[in-house]
């Protein structure tokens, strides 16, 4: 049946390309240059294919900002969480070898996998854990620059509490797409880096796409930024470890190898005439599994759609009337869009080394208009609008939360009893100390100074290590420190060595 399925996606990519509107590929460079002006980007690359051709594949600007090395289509980017498509093509690969199903508890290949409610636990598949329907909180501290393997990770999650419900709502979770690439490795009998590389980036001709943090900093890349809104200044981004985040987003690609996976998706799993996935399977990926709920933010981000849905490792939603099969990215001062528009049988990528999202839907709509031959729309000035509305809110939150701080009061105990040791059964161990008339957190491998707020409650804060929380204290029946709670967790306090 393999030869037929694909004479039959060749038949329908002809036909389709008969509808399509011209590609003009100047009209592509004004776009992606103006837009890389209005939100001072310094570094893109972008691919757009359409049926089994790559129409276009453009690397611009610069590797960092004010430098003279320029970005080609081979220069590398991180494109984050568009890695998590491609560890659900490799579990559809392995359904196809009869290692696995989309069904199967994840505990046929995870064991030590557990959730904290007996229902969910019993019942967790692995098409739950790759659409975000478990329930599970994100707790992304987890593996963000975390010593943590990832089975330690992996047990941490079952340790806390569901946030809703088994099965009753969407909630995006980085460390259940760690869990599917562990289950990727078990089933395969080989790492889950060794598995996308012999079986997706070596048969797809990807030879300059990379998982590792090592071969990430020898090889031709750019460098990642953030932006400050205060300031209206691109500042550089601390690289961030990503080999623990793994199968949910550690590929790093570039704009030549992406046209590659994008012709592939295109043709439901068929590359250069070999069916390398039986159609089916990859066409389950980009099915409608789990409703997201467009509330009033998200459908000012999405506001020519009215549906949206993910599938396993792919967004679905309307655009304009047309479908799109999509999925975002973003890490160490990077954004990536994957988009697919089927009925146009055309996709295309786009990268950008500054972590500035709003950009990249921006960029995402205009290509999508031009390449469905839409009227365009002044997507730069609708986002910009956005974006500072966002920063804006978030400030006045911030303020807001300043404002409901109770002045003049002090902590219930003398700082010194607030230093020792204190540990959690999913965050492992953390130590407060004191140093000089402040308190200072260390967990993981992040150091936070403590600001007191409020009687006990205190401000992590650390732009270095991206946390802005509230540390509370809690004391026991006899008014002495026991515990404190932060990232949504308890850590207890560890009672100090008798002295000899």
């Amino acid at each position: 049946m393999r030869p037929l399925a694909v004479f039959i996606s060749f038949v329908l990519s002809f036909a389709a390309l008969a509808q399509q509107p011209n590609f003009d590929s100047r009209a592509v460079d004004k776009l992606i240059t103006s837009t890389m002006k209005a939100w001072q980007i310094p570094g893109a690359a972008v691919a757009v294919v359409r049926g089994d051709r790559v129409l276009y594949v453009q690397g611009y600007g610069t590797k960092e900002l004010g430098g003279a090395d320029l970005v080609t289509p081979d220069t590398l980017f991180q494109i984050a969480s568009t890695t998590k498509a491609f560890t659900t093509t490799a579990i559809s690969m392995l359904a196809d070898e009869g290692k696995l199903s989309w069904d199967d508890p994840v505990k046929k290949h995870l064991p030590y996998f557990t959730l904290p409610d007996m229902c969910a636990d019993s019942q967790v598949t692995l098409r739950d854990i790759v659409s975000h329907r478990t329930g599970s909180g994100r707790y992304d501290e987890l593996w963000d620059n975390s010593p943590y393997s990832r089975e330690q990770i992996i047990r941490a999650l079952g340790e806390n509490e569901l946030r809703r419900p088994f099965r009753t709502g969407y909630g995006y979770n980085n460390i259940l797409f760690v869990a599917a690439g562990e289950v990727v490795a078990n089933a395969s009998g080989i790492s889950w880096e060794e598995y996308v590389k012999t079986h997706i980036f070596d048969r797809l001709g990807m030879a300059r796409t990379i998982v590792s943090d090592d071969a990430w900093l020898k090889a031709d890349h750019a460098t990642g930024y953030r932006y400050d809104w205060r300031t209206n200044r691109i500042i550089p981004q601390k690289h961030g470890d990503t080999q623990v985040l793994g199968s949910a987003g550690a590929i790093k690609s570039c704009a030549r190898d992406m046209a590659q996976w994008l012709r592939f998706q295109l043709a439901n799993g068929i590359h250069d005439l070999h069916q390398l996935v039986e159609p089916a399977l990859i066409e389950e990926t980009k099915m409608p599994h789990t409703v997201i709920r467009l509330e009033n933010s998200s459908r000012d981000l999405n506001p020519e759609t009215h549906v949206m849905s993910y599938g396993l490792g792919w967004s679905i939603q309307d655009y304009r009337g047309e479908q799109l099969i999509s999925h975002s990215g973003a890490l160490n001062g990077f954004r990536t869009h994957v988009d697919l528009l089927p009925k146009r049988n055309s996709g295309f990528v786009v990268m950008a080394n500054v972590g500035r999202g709003y950009a990249l839907i921006a960029l995402r709509n205009a290509l999508a208009d031009m390449l469905s031959g839409k009227p365009g729309r002044d997507w730069n000035a609708y986002y910009l609008m956005l974006e500072r509305r966002a920063d804006e809110k978030e400030a006045r939150e911030r303020e807001e939360r300043l404002a409901k701080r109770i002045p003049n009061t002090t902590p219930t105990h003398p700082l010194a009893q607030y230093a020792g040791e204190y540990e959690s059964r999913s965050h492992g161990k953390a130590t407060i100390t004191q140093v000089g008339d402040q308190l200072v957190l260390q967990w993981s491998r992040a150091t936070i100074p403590l600001a007191h707020f409020h009687y006990d409650v205190f401000t992590a804060y650390s732009e270095a290590d991206y946390v802005d929380e509230e540390l509370t204290f809690q004391l026991d029946s006899k008014r002495e420190i026991q515990s404190f709670s932060l990232f949504g967790t308890t850590f207890a306090k560890r009672a100090a060595p008798a002295r000899r």
